[in-house]
């Protein structure tokens, strides 16, 4: 038998019949206050969370005369003693757990007194009355007329904050929890959709008012009028949040509001995290009054990032002893809780570095709360109190990294805090999303790249040491950009152990790039560790085109065949074989090889020895390898965990291959569009060809020949010319031949024969003839009857260069007298 559970709301006749199913929760109403919760049908956490809430309500009403009140569900309330957080070092209790990632996150408190709620007066009726529908309806589960209720709301273009007044009305006439009621709507199917949508507009509302100057104002004065009054009046300075504070301040420096003292004094360490960015920006201030209370509530608050700002104090030659004597007995205090421990040793300018590293890495209790849209950067002066400023949360981190950095250098702090205030400020260049400004910079404040070169290689190379070990490519190519700038050979590579040589084995193809553009550019004189990468990375990076070239290394010929069309079909360029020699061999046909592919059906042993060669090869070393496998339990699955150059893939056949293919090569980091490889190509082109000029003696041009020779068949006619401006400096007969062959082809633009023509007479000149007699027909047909006389007088500057017989030069005058 199916049973029928029917729950009547308190204050009015909502019945909700579901059959067979679980009931909603509700604050009051579901079951008789003097009866045993009924769990039957409900799941066990639901039964828990049931059992749970009616034992809170017995709790509460034994409590006389004081309405308990729920915490923040994004900030616990503090406890008495912090409780140890892995993440920040002992800091106090974490904060509950929050909803579902994928449903939006409900921001205030979950229990808003009536009071809080927007006055009725400023709630239209017609918006009332459709929140009540909107309410009545989804909680008889009449989800249909529920959601026709929630349209109509979203679509009458009412204020977020009468919107949220109006939810706020319907939830407490009926003694219903907000949260909880949405939270469960947004997991109905039907009602999911718009019930994220309200969510989002509540929100805005909450925002709104959690800022306004004159609530918070209004719940400061009503801390100190009951318990009761205090309780509610909290919640609702919780939601405020930082916002709240620095009217907190301003009340402990009125001397007309001593009697306040205590009060305020409690409230900001029951706000907790919220408290703690704003009051460690206020001990800059110079009132000796005050400023004791705001580092005892410091140290109430237990957070350990408060430690370098109280040690600052504490150390000062420039401040009272009552001032310096509570700093130090908040560093006891939030020490003695077990924060801090081992962190509150050093000098002042150290614990700023550890702070900023922390903040860096967000890993500290100062950090931006990304359920709000901006975060506050404060700033204190003595006649205005707290300021602020509204910065991206996606660069809240950035900068208040510096700011520590800033303290730790001031405070002559012996860490590489310089290092550290660079790279955050890389980043901040790039965490600042496009078309938002940073408002802590001036209009004409210089860039990243400004102090970092004008800091100098040393820091540069300690800031670019973290951005690799972070594997933050980005900001490590933001760094290496800066070091092409300004370094030579003894501070590009200043030992054996520099981070630009690490940076040629990075994951990232770019950095990899990059890194070799900075060393070559440094044009070194000496034989280091690594020099034999350098120009296999400047002729994998010229080879570039957006394309991806995979090499196939298949167990047999048809699988080699079957892949190889279907992949060709997707747009990708493929070569390789059914032997780790034939596949390494086949890949010296293209320019470069940007993802290896193969199988588990494929002998393990070929597979290793694939991968070998790879590896001992400067040119395709890093190269990303994609398998093939039949389940995740295959080894190379295994393997891939902790390999970054390796992805395997469930896929067999070509479509399923071609996402699995450009993950991998997106892992590896090439440029994905045309115009961004074809700027790499022109760049590294134009390093190679300065190597080859300056004959270096470290640096060998000859690993690039195979590739220049592969490029002069490119389809960018610029790619071509500086292929064969470098190929005329190598002295080599392959290179004479490849550049008057591809010059005499007939399908060569004109443009291009005259720059190869050119370049074989360059090379002639250097090296002589080296060309094959059999060759000479082309070029002698050229000069002789080619349509374009420009044409004609660079292929005759490569037959004089050639330094070739004089007949058809002859015959060349005789006939032209004849005419």
């Amino acid at each position: 038998m199916t049973a029928t559970t029917v729950f009547l709301d308190s204050n009015e006749a909502e019945f909700n019949l579901i059959a067979g199913g679980v009931p909603p929760v509700s604050t009051f109403g579901d079951t008789p206050l003097n009866a045993t919760p009924s769990t039957h049908g409900l799941s066990a956490a639901e039964q828990t969370t049931r059992v749970a809430r009616m034992l809170a309500l017995a709790a509460a009403l034994a409590l006389p005369c004081v309405a308990p009140t729920a915490s923040r569900a994004q900030d616990a309330a503090k406890p008495a003693t912090p409780a140890a957080d892995a993440s920040a070092g002992a800091t106090p209790a974490a904060p509950a757990a929050t909803p579902a990632a994928e449903t939006p996150a409900i921001v205030p408190p979950p229990n808003i007194s009536p009071e809080a709620a927007t006055t009725p007066s400023t709630v239209t009726p017609e918006l009332k009355t459709m929140v009540d529908n909107f309410w009545h309806f989804g909680k008889i589960a009449r989800y249909d007329l529920a959601t026709a209720e929630g349209s109509k709301i979203l679509g009458a273009g009412q204020q977020p904050q009468d919107v949220l007044g109006a939810f706020e009305m319907a939830a407490n006439s009926r003694g219903d929890n907000l949260d909880q009621w949405l939270l469960r709507w947004q997991n109905i199917d039907a009602m999911k959709d718009v019930t994220a949508k309200l969510v989002a507009v509540l929100n805005q509302g909450y925002i709104a008012r959690s800022g306004n100057p004159d609530a918070i104002k209004t719940n400061i004065d009503r801390l100190t009028h009951s318990e009761r009054a205090y309780l509610n009046a909290i919640e609702r300075l919780r939601a405020s949040g930082e916002l709240a504070v620095p009217f907190m301040v301003d009340d402990l420096r009125d001397h007309s509001k001593l009697q306040m003292q205590g009060t305020i004094r409690r409230a900001l360490v029951d706000l907790g995290r919220e408290a703690l960015n704003p009051l460690v920006a206020a001990t800059e201030m110079k009132d000796y009054d005050t400023l004791p209370i705001v580092l005892t509530v410091l140290g109430d608050l237990g957070y350990r990032d408060a430690i370098p700002y109280l040690a600052r104090v504490a150390t000062s030659d420039n401040l009272p002893p009552t001032v310096k004597s509570a700093a130090r007995d908040a560093i006891n205090r939030i020490q003695s809780n077990g924060a801090g421990e081992g962190y509150a040793d050093g000098s002042p300018g150290d614990l700023f570095y550890e702070l900023g590293a922390h903040i860096y890495y967000e890993t500290g209790a100062i950090k931006a709360d990304k359920r709000k849209p901006v975060s506050y950067i404060w700033f204190w002066s003595d006649d205005k109190g707290l300021t602020k400023l509204d910065v991206p949360n996606s660069i809240f981190a950035d900068l208040m990294t510096m700011r520590s950095m800033e303290y730790a250098l001031s405070l002559n702090s012996t860490k590489d805090a310089q290092a550290l205030w660079l790279i955050a400020n890389y980043k901040r260049e790039i965490d600042l999303p496009g078309g938002q400004k940073d408002p802590t910079r001036a209009d004409n404040q210089p860039s990243a790249h400004f102090y970092g070169v004008d800091s100098g290689p040393r820091y540069l190379n300690e800031a670019l040491t973290r951005a690799l070990k972070d594997h933050a490519s980005s900001v490590a190519m933001k760094i290496i950009g800066s070091l092409q700038e300004i370094a030579g050979e003894p501070s590009a590579l200043p030992d054996a152990s520099a981070p630009l040589l690490k940076a040629m084995q990075a994951p990232d193809r770019l950095v990899r790039y990059e890194s070799a553009f900075a060393i070559a550019g440094a044009m070194p004189q000496k034989q280091f560790q690594g020099s034999e990468r350098v120009v296999p990375l400047l002729a994998e990076a010229m080879a570039q085109t957006g394309q991806t070239s995979v090499l196939l290394l298949a167990s047999k010929q048809d699988q080699f065949n079957s892949l190889t069309e279907g992949l060709k079909g997707a747009g990708f360029l493929i070569t390789g074989g059914t032997s780790a020699d034939a596949a390494l061999a086949a890949s010296n046909a293209v320019p470069a090889v940007d993802v290896v592919l193969t199988s588990d059906d494929v002998p393990a042993d070929e597979v290793n020895k694939l991968f070998d060669l790879l590896n001992g090869s400067p040119r395709l070393s890093g190269v990303t390898k994609l398998v093939m496998v039949k389940t995740e339990a295959s080894p190379y699955a295994q393997k891939a965990a902790t390999d970054s150059s390796l992805t395997t893939t469930l896929a067999k056949d070509a479509a399923g291959l071609k996402p699995a293919i450009d993950d991998a090569r997106k892992k590896a980091g090439l440029p994905s569009d045309a115009d961004t490889a074809t700027k790499y190509a022109l760049r590294a082109g134009g390093l190679l060809k300065d190597i080859a000029i300056a004959h270096n003696p470290v640096l060998d041009i000859a690993p690039a020949k195979e590739t220049l020779l592969a490029l002069l068949n490119d389809q960018r006619p610029d790619i071509v010319k500086l292929a064969g401006n470098v190929l005329a400096l190598i002295n080599d007969k392959d290179a004479q031949s490849g550049l008057l062959t591809v010059a005499s082809n007939e399908k060569t633009a004109d443009d291009v024969k005259i720059s190869l023509y050119k370049s074989l007479a360059d090379n002639a000149k250097l090296f002589g003839d080296q060309v094959n007699s059999s060759q000479l027909d082309p070029l002698n047909k050229m000069v002789a009857s080619a349509n374009n006389n420009d044409v004609r007088s660079a292929a005759a500057e490569a037959h004089g260069a050639l330094n070739l017989p004089s007949d058809q030069a002859k015959g060349l005058i005789l006939d032209q007298m004849k005419k």
